[in-house]
């Protein structure tokens, strides 16, 4: 290879590893997310099994509560934020992008009925591929591939057991790899 052709590929390696170090401080966004959700979904089952009448007001706690959240996450970030990446803006763009089109087929649920979750593990399976991809971190692929395979098991299953494989997706494919991202750039490791 050339000079050139060294120098650029070193770069955009410099620009991964950047973007991973940043994105293991914002590790705290898969982990809110990820346990949020989980939550929700299993306190919405036992509410379900318990035919309790406050089944979906479960979401309307939890998901404002996570929303405070993040903006208190986003608040301190851009207190500290130096320049964003490239890869940074971009997968700023692809999460807007999802939650776009996470709040369309969350709003059109009457018309999905059960199929919204099989949906939405979709759109999570693609939103953490895309992540893993910019990132080049194996743990979010493997929860992109998670979330798709709970996807095809959730066309299959009643609403209840849905809501169980959508905890178990965001598990997967948000906290653990939080976990993992974050546990490696404490000890200083590559992720």
């Amino acid at each position: 290879m050339d000079t050139q052709t060294v120098q650029n590929l070193e770069l955009i390696q410099k620009m991964i590893k950047t973007a991973q170090r940043r994105f293991a401080d914002q590790s705290n966004f898969y982990l809110l997310w990820g346990f949020a959700i989980s939550l929700a979904c299993i306190i919405q089952y036992i509410l379900m099994k318990i035919n309790s009448p406050y089944i979906n007001l479960v979401w309307l706690v939890i998901i404002p509560i996570a929303l405070v959240l993040q903006v208190i996450f986003v608040v301190k970030k851009r207190k500290t934020e130096r320049v964003r990446t490239h890869i940074e803006s971009l997968m700023g763009k692809m999460w807007i992008a999802f939650g776009i089109s996470l709040g369309i087929v969350l709003s059109f649920a009457g018309h999905l009925k059960e199929n919204t979750y099989p949906i939405v593990l979709c759109l999570y399976a693609i939103s953490v591929f895309v992540a893993g991809g910019a990132l080049q971190l194996t743990s979010l692929y493997v929860g992109a591939v998670c979330c798709w395979v709970l996807a095809i098991v959730s066309f299959f299953v009643p609403f209840e057991t849905q809501l169980l494989l959508l905890a178990a997706a965001v598990i997967v494919a948000y906290v653990i790899p939080g976990i993992i991202i974050k546990s490696a750039y404490r000890n200083n490791q590559d992720v």
